[in-house]
């Protein structure tokens, strides 16, 4: 391959991305050469910008080569069969039954070759809209391993196939974008955009007669959830491959905030043309980006029954929550509380960006994130659920023991929201007195240790579910036999 073909390849993958990011240029990777060999290589390149031993420079230099080694040494392995002149290869789904579509521009013959690893007789047929039923042969001229089909049929598809083998793929006549606008008045505005002009459709056809129409690409800016900063990221370029749903209309994802939709077409540059970018004008999106955050603070007290749900919120109360909303642009949120799942009743709303909050009563509790605007509302519902209270007593430890080993006298406790404990000796006389469910006592008073003996407990308290306790009991302390 000679040097000025490199360079017009080149400008092919990279003229039309110079102006995106690192990441979106792994994503027009992604998108080009599909999901089985553009993932790994997608994957790859991320990685890659996270190696900080390298700067930016040699992160881009080394995807450079590494494009054209895709471009160029890939396709000799999963695309060298077919090549056409003068067409711009599209990666189609294969669920379509098509190796490619090729789009080529207003030549009036398609030149196409097929390279096989065989010399065996190798066939031509053309299809059309109907699909391969409607195939007719081809003669092509074969030399060798090679043979070369000249067509003057454009807008059809082609099988080539040699022995059991066999190959289809699609040639399209180029059409160029004319105009673009975007669209304000639509009933899923708050999803997709629908994007209106002329020129967006290049169609084929699969194997079994099902029209389509080849993607074309939209930059634009959005704002975007970063996980690693937890926060909210505004102005974020990004391409997306658009859905043409005709000539004159396609849809792309909404982006979030104000931006302008950029469709580039980069198809020429296969022929010699030039690349072409049609610009909207601005577009105020009124899609809510949203996310909610919830976290649950876990007190790890060894005689309380937690029981947390899997996968959940909850367990034994007083379950303590906290929330933190990130909601974009001016849009309104607030929290609310529920005790139906379908929030048809509201008991609490918190307009709040952080809420701490305590949940204490038996049940489930539905949180939601509600933001809204008049257009658009999204919300993001949570559960908590507080399971039924339990309370025992233990009535024998030994602080003389192996420390760590029954030497506190605790209660063992689940959903306990209120607590009081008092301890007696046995003449009535007050040792000890605590209020925290999760602590206990460690046989002592006024620091040192009692002797051993029965000694009494007076217990008030109430669960979660309103069941209030009122125990009595007395304490064996053992003398352990080293002591």
């Amino acid at each position: 391959m000679d040097k000025l073909t490199r360079q017009r390849y080149e400008k092919i993958i990279f003229c039309p991305i110079l102006s995106c990011n690192f990441k979106t240029v792994c994503k027009i990777l992604y998108i080009e050469i599909g999901i089985v060999w553009g993932k790994p290589l997608f994957t790859f390149f991320y990685f890659l910008l996270r190696v900080k031993r390298l700067t930016f420079d040699q992160k881009f230099r080394t995807m450079k080569k590494l494009l054209f080694l895709i471009v160029f040494v890939f396709p000799v392995f999963v695309f060298a069969q077919v090549s056409v002149d003068a067409g711009c290869f599209r990666h189609v789904d294969s669920s379509t039954g098509l190796s490619a579509v090729y789009v080529i521009g207003n030549e009036n013959t398609v030149t196409m070759h097929y390279t096989s690893s065989s010399t065996d007789e190798i066939y031509w047929y053309r299809f059309g809209a109907e699909g391969l039923s409607s195939r007719v042969e081809m003669m092509g001229t074969q030399s060798g391993n090679v043979s070369v089909l000249v067509s003057s049929y454009k807008d059809c598809g082609y099988m080539v196939k040699q022995n059991s083998d066999s190959l289809c793929f699609w040639i399209s006549s180029y059409r160029s974008v004319g105009s673009c606008e975007a669209g304000e008045e639509q009933e899923n505005i708050c999803e997709k955009v629908l994007l209106s002009g002329e020129g967006f459709a290049i169609p084929y056809y699969t194997t079994q007669g099902q029209r389509k129409y080849l993607s074309r690409w939209v930059s634009y800016e959005t704002s975007k959830w970063d996980d690693a900063a937890g926060t909210i990221l505004d102005n974020v370029s990004v391409v997306s491959e658009a859905e043409v749903l005709s000539d004159t209309e396609m849809e792309v994802p909404t982006p979030y905030g104000t931006t302008q939709f950029t469709v580039v077409d980069s198809i020429p540059l296969a022929w010699g043309g030039s690349i072409s970018r049609t610009i909207t004008g601005d577009y105020v999106s009124p899609a809510i980006l949203m996310r909610a955050v919830a976290e649950q603070t876990l007190r790890g007290a060894a005689n309380e029954a937690a029981e947390q749900p899997s996968g959940g919120f909850g367990g034994s109360a007083p379950v303590d929550m906290s929330f933190t909303a990130y909601v974009n642009g001016d849009n309104y949120y607030a929290w609310e509380f529920s005790a139906t799942q379908d929030f048809s009743t509201v008991d609490a709303i918190y307009a709040e960006r952080q809420l701490a909050y305590s949940f204490k009563n038996e049940g489930t509790t539905y949180v939601r994130l509600h933001a809204y605007n008049d257009y658009c509302e999204r919300d993001t519902v949570f559960e908590i659920s507080v399971g039924e209270s339990k309370l025992e007593a233990p009535n024998v430890f030994s602080p003389y023991g192996s420390p760590g080993v029954n030497d506190e006298w605790k209660v063992a406790y689940k959903s306990i929201v209120e607590f009081k404990c008092w301890i007696f000796n046995r003449w009535g006389e007050q040792i000890y007195h605590y209020q925290d469910p999760s602590g206990g006592w460690d046989g002592r008073y006024h620091g040192k240790l009692v002797p051993p003996g029965v000694y009494y407990y007076v217990i008030e308290a109430r669960g979660a579910d309103g069941q209030k306790y009122k125990l009595k009991g007395h304490i064996n302390i053992l003398r352990s036999k080293n002591k």
